[in-house]
């Protein structure tokens, strides 16, 4: 695992859009680390400290760490976006049945395992879509 650098760390933050946090008392200082916040289209929260400093973590575990606790990323992930400005790949909310439709646990199951459907695709059709699915691959002799 390669060392993070602190500058690296904020790159990767400012570069995803995180939003810089100062303190409660809008001095602007945060003691020894920048704070930064990302609010995932989940609605989760990731915080994350970032160094004043113009140093490196050297400690695998700690960066590793760092990756998983506060970035929510992989390795690969984390310098594609800061060497290439690739932004890493996020949860996104489910997509949801219009309301008022539920469907049968048996097509949906149907679907994906025989039609090939994936859940979100799934998630997004009609009762009527999802059912016009299944009987056309019924229709076209289940393959």
């Amino acid at each position: 695992m390669r060392p993070l650098t602190h500058s690296a760390h904020r790159k990767f933050v400012e570069t995803e859009g995180w939003t810089k946090k100062g303190t409660a008392r809008g001095s602007g200082k945060t003691g020894d680390h920048h704070r930064y916040n990302l609010t995932l289209p989940t609605g989760d929260v990731l915080t994350s400290r970032v160094s004043h400093g113009s140093g490196q973590i050297n400690d695998p575990k700690l960066v590793a760490a760092i990756f998983r606790d506060q970035l929510a990323v992989s390795e690969e992930d984390f310098w594609a976006c800061v060497e290439d400005g690739v932004l890493p790949p996020r949860p996104q909310p489910p997509a949801r049945t219009p309301e008022g439709e539920v469907l049968d646990a048996k097509l949906v199951r149907n679907l994906i395992r025989k039609v090939g459907l994936s859940e979100n695709e799934i998630a997004v059709l009609t009762k009527a879509e999802a059912v016009q699915r299944w009987e056309e691959y019924l229709a076209g002799g289940g393959s």
